[in-house]
């Protein structure tokens, strides 16, 4: 006999474990696009965007990204990764045996 009651229990927390997972990795994904926040002029209007760089000018050591977003970034993947290795160890019974 089925036991329907738990088999819900696990479908839905597994289903919520995976949308929190997925979640804060993208948001993680999205802290680290953040642009750099624009400059007021003196007349009170804000510097334009600058033209497009092309790839190979790219400076991948100076992005300009506040370094709130990327402390917030690392600690998205901190806790994505912190809640696989959970999962893992709840599956794994030779982990907590």
């Amino acid at each position: 006999m089925i036991d329907w009651g738990a088999f819900v229990i696990v479908f839905v927390s597994a289903l919520v474990a995976a949308c929190v997972l997925v979640s804060l990795y993208s948001l993680g994904i999205r802290f680290l696009a953040t642009p750099p926040p624009k400059r007021q002029l003196e007349d009170g209007s804000f510097e334009p965007d600058a033209p497009s760089r092309d790839d190979e000018d790219d400076d991948v050591d100076d992005l300009g990204r506040p370094r709130w977003a990327t402390i917030a970034a690392y600690a998205c993947f901190a806790l994505s990764a912190a809640g696989v290795l959970w999962g893992i160890y709840l599956i794994v019974p030779a982990l907590h045996g």
